[in-house]
């Protein structure tokens, strides 16, 4: 179940960067890593790539499936460290027949740039699928997927 958020918990800067990339958009689900300090917001979009922006690195980067397995952008450019776990759990769900076509989000946290906010921000993508999906889902399970991510995707 999607965890609703008062609209004091949900950090200003992810809003803001959100209707600055999307201005004409709505967040249709806004969620928080459990235990971590990193937090997206996500709308579905219709052209089955995945844009992502982190405003914390400057940075935005798109991919599909295709060319997340072969860690690279639409672009044919490789995937930045940030997105890297993003992409991975991305793949994992679709291969587990979890899907979803497209989206566009903007994550945003106080984790502290390098592994700790890329590790962060591939919880929050778990935790986005799991409550897109109706899935249960505490710090524990999103580990675990992030941790299977990391020894499937990320260091092979």
């Amino acid at each position: 179940m999607m965890k609703q958020f008062d609209q004091t918990e949900i950090p200003v800067r992810l809003l803001v960067a959100f209707y600055e990339a999307f201005p004409s958009q709505s967040p249709q689900w806004v969620v928080r890593a459990p235990g971590r300090d990193m937090w997206l917001a996500a709308l579905p979009c219709n052209d089955n790539a995945y844009t992502i922006i982190a405003p914390d690195y400057e940075g935005r980067t798109s991919f599909n499936l295709r060319s997340a397995r072969l860690k690279r952008t639409t672009l044919n450019r490789p995937l930045p460290h940030w997105a890297r776990y993003a992409a991975g759990v991305i793949l994992q769900f679709h291969e587990q027949g979890q899907t979803l076509n497209g989206l566009d989000l903007i994550m945003t946290g106080e984790e502290p740039e390098g592994p700790r906010f890329d590790y962060a921000s591939g919880m929050a993508v778990a935790a986005l699928w799991h409550s897109v999906h109706g899935l249960p889902y505490n710090a524990e399970t999103l580990i675990e997927i992030v941790d299977r991510v990391r020894r499937e995707y990320i260091e092979v």
